[in-house]
């Protein structure tokens, strides 16, 4: 895994212990922020990051100028491994790292308003969806944000209310879906 642009452009990010993670395809990676960049501005952004894993979609976030990232992620080993990222980066004053079930951080998670949420729980537990209907209830602000939902081909995202689908791929058995939240959800 590498930082494809921004400041740590081509840093390896470090694997963590055992293969518990997927990481994203640089090739799947390079779509999703060629996205983004044509509809928001990933400078000064803050981005929150569910079922983060190796991190890889903040640790480029933060490379391409984003100002914050909160990375969650339920594993004690993930998290400890996230605060090593941080620290040989240098972005530890731009991170914050919890230890969360991401469906009930959604829920209940105090943070910052974000512009960017990076959504990519395991696939065989088909999550998606039940995150993106917590976020509907969730203190964070989403109007205007956009969610990033990577998932496996065989769940399909619901159709939400109030919300632009920018861009639909699916590449082998990875589905990307980006949306945008145009108003509060009912």
């Amino acid at each position: 895994m590498r930082v494809i642009s921004g400041t740590f452009k081509g840093k390896t990010i470090p694997s963590p212990p055992g293969n518990a993670t997927r990481p994203t395809a640089d090739i799947i990676k390079e779509s999703i922020f060629s996205v983004l960049e044509h509809h928001t501005t990933i400078e000064s952004s803050i981005v929150l990051d569910l079922c983060a894993g190796t991190g890889q979609m903040s640790w480029e976030a933060l490379s391409r100028g984003a100002q914050h990232a909160t990375l969650v992620d339920a594993s004690v080993i993930m998290c400890k491994h996230l605060r090593q990222v941080a620290q040989e980066f240098g972005v530890n004053e731009r991170v914050t790292i919890i230890r969360s079930e991401a469906t009930a951080f959604a829920i209940h998670g105090q943070t910052r308003d974000a512009n960017i949420i990076f959504i990519d729980p395991p696939y065989a537990l088909k999550l998606c969806n039940t995150i993106a209907l917590s976020l509907s209830t969730s203190p964070i602000r989403l109007v205007g944000t956009i969610g990033v939902f990577e998932h496996g081909d065989q769940e399909a995202m619901l159709d939400l209310p109030k919300t632009t689908t920018l861009w639909h791929r699916e590449r082998g058995g990875t589905v990307v879906d980006i949306l945008r939240y145009d108003s509060p959800l009912p």
